[in-house]
């Protein structure tokens, strides 16, 4: 049994390249990506590794993060008051 050959479909050779530019956008997006939900996650994880009291999960937590304790500690405003602030609404 003979599939037909789709021929809608786009060959590799006609396929654009890629720009720099379009690299740039896509790394600035992912890095972006990335350094939101590394704010966003430390709230629940700090809550987390109140309720867990589990050692090695609590130091982890504490490396992952401590350049935004770092930030916390040396009092650069504002970003330590909203890191202060969002941490503080999941430690109760």
């Amino acid at each position: 049994m003979n599939a037909p050959i789709n021929s809608s479909l786009t060959p590799f050779s006609d396929v654009e390249k890629t720009t720099t530019l379009q690299k740039t956008g896509v790394a600035t997006m992912c890095a972006a990506a990335f350094l939101m939900l590394y704010f966003l996650l430390a709230g629940p994880l700090v809550w987390m590794e109140g309720k867990m009291k589990f050692p090695p999960f609590s130091r982890s937590v504490k490396v992952i993060y401590a350049p935004l304790a770092r930030i916390v500690k040396s009092d650069l405003e504002p970003a330590s008051s909203v890191i202060k602030a969002y941490v503080g609404l999941f430690k109760k």
